[in-house]
């Protein structure tokens, strides 16, 4: 087996044709399948002993052994700060490519698969062909959960920080105050708040996710900057349409600042404004069930026709990738009453 790694996101160009009997996937499905990272396995022929075996041959030896205990090759080892926390620019660059590619990784499954994602070390370092490194974590539990710590701990501090970003274009949308607790549970029921409006406060059931601060903050995070971990996975952008390549947003990506959106009007229930440390926090376990709506909510717009799904995720991803912030016209868990998904547009 070649040892050369591959790590990629296939286009909707790829059919995936079901097996006999078994049930025909939706292209959503498909399309989520596809956007999934896969990587090759790590071959078994590696230089690097077995960590069991040497133990064993350690203790089935006597005092007079000639040969010296197993080391980890020393390039492997980690630097740990006094409270046995690991800093990435602390360890060395081998380590430190490792654990960047594993970060950058974990990001773009949040944005494009599942927000609360899961991933080890693993497959960073197999891509880099640190064998010794892959070998390490896979024989030394507190090694592997020593490296992890660095790639979770900055998937935390990514969804924070839009949280924070977040929070005044969410004041300034709504015009947030203090005493404003009324405007903000009429905001909460059914969603509104993903909703734009027209210059009656009629609400827009037929653009839902279109509301300009949510828009506004899909930009400024996901999108403002080369560096940017939208601009910097382009090609990651696909069609659910075998017929159209015009580039959509993903249904993480979408549902995770929504999801933020809901946090920050959460802050502002009681009608006072939220203190600092609420602003600089997200809770990532308490919002799950909201993250779940706003994912089920795209769901069945898609079930409810394919080109509605892509005109709307189409459209957002124009509005939001553009090197210059052009918006879209302005404008408790419960049904999304305001959605009108028969009104929306298939263009």
């Amino acid at each position: 087996m070649s040892t050369k790694s591959t790590h990629y996101r296939e286009t909707s160009t790829v059919k995936c044709k079901p097996e006999p009997g078994e049930k025909k996937k939706s292209k959503l499905e498909v399309r989520q399948e596809l956007e999934r990272p896969r990587f090759e396995q790590p071959s078994n022929d590696t230089e690097i002993p077995n960590v069991s075996e040497s133990v064993a041959t350690l203790a089935s030896s006597d005092s007079s052994d000639p040969y010296p205990p197993f080391k980890w090759p020393e390039f492997t080892d980690l630097v740990y700060e006094a409270d046995g926390s690991i800093n990435l620019r602390a360890q060395n660059a081998r380590i430190q490519i490792v654990l960047k590619t594993a970060v950058l990784e974990l990001k773009k499954i949040a944005v494009f698969e599942n927000v609360f994602p899961t991933i080890t070390e693993n497959t960073a370092a197999y891509e880099h062909k640190e064998r010794a490194i892959l070998k390490r974590l896979k024989n030394d539990i507190d090694y592997a959960a020593a490296l992890a710590s660095v790639p979770e701990g900055r998937i935390s501090a990514f969804r924070t920080s839009i949280k924070k970003l977040a929070h005044q274009i969410v004041v300034s949308r709504f015009g947030l105050k203090k005493g404003c607790a009324d405007q903000v549970e009429e905001l909460l029921k059914s969603h509104k708040y993903i909703f734009p409006t027209d210059s009656n406060g009629k609400v827009l059931g037929d653009q839902p996710f279109c509301d300009e601060g949510i828009v506004d903050i899909l930009h400024q995070s996901m999108f403002n900057g080369e560096n940017s971990i939208g601009v910097r996975s382009h090609e990651d952008f696909v069609s659910v349409l075998d017929d159209n390549d015009e580039p959509e947003l993903p249904v993480a990506m979408v549902a995770l600042v929504a999801t933020i959106t809901y946090a920050i009007l959460m802050d502002w229930r009681s009608g006072n404004p939220p203190s600092s440390s609420q602003v600089k926090s997200f809770n990532a376990t308490l919002h799950i069930s909201v993250y779940k709506a706003h994912e089920a909510t795209l769901t069945r717009i898609f079930e409810c026709g394919k080109k509605k799904y892509h005109a709307l995720m189409a459209r957002l991803y124009k509005a939001v990738s553009v090197s210059q912030n052009m918006l879209l016209p302005a404008g408790s868990l419960s049904n999304f009453d305001y959605l009108n998904v028969d009104a929306m547009s298939e263009d």
